[in-house]
């Protein structure tokens, strides 16, 4: 699987903490992006996406000329290292429940990979009944939706492999998803593989 750094943004853009919502929101509408790094005495403190903060100020009757970033950011920053594959950028966004990762070199902030990148990369790159599933990344955040998902991955592998295969019968018997893991693994299908670590890694 392809790693994270080639599909990061490295282009990062950033405001201050004390810069208010409706500043970051020109920024975010200036640059065309869905998403800011916050900055605090030169370092990176949170991040803050147009999603977020929309939400935020709606729930809670903000104002947005006087409510600052640093009340509204996720803090602090959950990061992957770029040389990671890109399985687990999306396992960290479920895990985590955000839509946003960032992404390190040596430790040092490099870029942001977003679920839209993950999707769009996964259509790019895998062929179907797996394709279809990771294209639909936005809905695998989602515990009831993700399990739906999972229902017909499992469902078209077995109808794609056929009878012959162990992964088949271990589907068609409702094994645990990590027995039919060990079958696909033991069979070489890596791409199925990759989507089926998703849920047994966070049980």
């Amino acid at each position: 699987m392809d790693k994270i750094r080639r599909y990061m943004h490295e282009d990062i853009l950033a405001v201050k903490s004390n810069v208010s919502a409706k500043e970051a929101a020109c920024v975010m509408r200036d640059n065309s992006t869905s998403s800011l790094l916050v900055m605090e005495n030169n370092d990176y403190v949170g991040i803050i996406t147009h999603r977020d903060m929309s939400e935020k100020l709606a729930a809670e009757g903000l104002d947005p000329n006087e409510i600052k970033v640093a009340s509204l950011m996720n803090s602090p920053l959950i990061t992957l290292d770029a040389s990671l594959p890109m399985d687990e950028a999306l396992l960290a966004m479920k895990k985590n429940g955000l839509r946003h990762i960032v992404a390190t070199v040596d430790s040092k902030v490099a870029g942001i990979l977003s679920i839209t990148d993950f999707a769009h990369y996964h259509s790019l790159t895998l062929s179907d009944p797996v394709s279809e599933f990771w294209s639909n990344s936005e809905d695998l955040l989602d515990k009831s939706t993700s399990m739906y998902a999972l229902d017909k991955l499992l469902k078209g592998m077995a109808d794609k492999l056929g009878d012959e295969s162990k992964t088949t019968r271990a589907i068609r018997d409702n094994g645990e998803v990590a027995l039919i893991l060990e079958r696909a693994m033991d069979e070489g299908l890596q791409d199925f593989a990759d989507a089926l670590k998703i849920f047994t890694e966070i049980e």
